[in-house]
């Protein structure tokens, strides 16, 4: 016969008479073998009344120095953003302090300080932008479908396809990744650029701390510099360890 457990009776208790009728009866029977039992110093009192601290999480970029640097609220930065942007962090190894700074600063001005993780404008735009790009991958409906998203704004179905095959590669599949840009902008804001980072070895450029030479990289030139000169400042003041 199976042995009753307490977890299982906890469960399933309503506060219906005859469980209440039950419990009191248990309570009778404990108390017979051990008076004791039910005083208030006793350890298992002790582990019910105290919760057990939460264990910080495993973030070597904050939420407060994402904060800090962005300029906004810690409370609009939530831990699926969070748990993205470290994700990203260490899947791309850019751990180092250089790297941290010039990874918030970048996608700071990339983003509006994370305001905007989606390419801005209306489905009429991007159809007409993006809708049959044999460059992209795009087919008729694909342009909205996979318009700009995340950090950097991963854009086409081609390259979205080749950050699926990443997540499956590296043992996190995730079968939602080609529904497009409203999932993946949600889902894996950071994330999503680990292809571009690696095909480009911008880590190890990041890694220099050389302002211009990450954002030529990036963008093909120097656009906004003053922009993100202003946040890697900030990144610097408030990243520092």
């Amino acid at each position: 016969m199976t042995p009753i457990r307490l977890l299982d009776l906890f469960r399933y208790y309503k506060q219906k008479g005859h469980q209440t009728a039950a419990l009191q009866e248990l309570e009778s029977a404990i108390l017979e073998k051990a008076p004791d039992v039910f005083n208030r110093d006793q350890q298992w009192y002790q582990t019910w009344s105290t919760p057990v601290a939460e264990r910080a999480p495993d973030w070597i970029i904050t939420r407060r120095q994402i904060a800090q640097v962005s300029g906004h609220n810690e409370a609009l930065f939530d831990d699926l953003f969070m748990n993205d942007l470290n994700r990203l962090t260490k899947a791309a190894g850019m751990t180092s302090l250089n790297q941290r700074r010039m990874l918030v600063a970048q996608t700071c001005h990339e983003t509006a300080g994370y305001k905007y993780m989606t390419e801005i404008g209306d489905r009429a735009y991007f159809t007409r932008m993006y809708d049959n790009r044999s460059d992209l991958g795009n087919g008729v409906g694909d342009g909205y479908k996979y318009r700009g998203c995340g950090v950097i704004q991963l854009t086409g179905k081609y390259n979205f396809s080749r950050f699926d095959r990443w997540m499956e590669q590296n043992g996190m599949k995730d079968d939602r990744i080609m529904e497009g840009t409203d999932y993946v902008a949600n889902k894996y804001p950071f994330l999503c650029a680990i292809c571009w980072i690696e095909e480009n070895n911008w880590a190890a450029l990041c890694d220099r701390g050389d302002i211009y030479e990450c954002t030529r990289r990036l963008n093909g030139g120097y656009n906004g510099i003053d922009d993100r000169i202003w946040y890697y400042n900030r990144a610097k003041n408030y990243i520092l360890q």
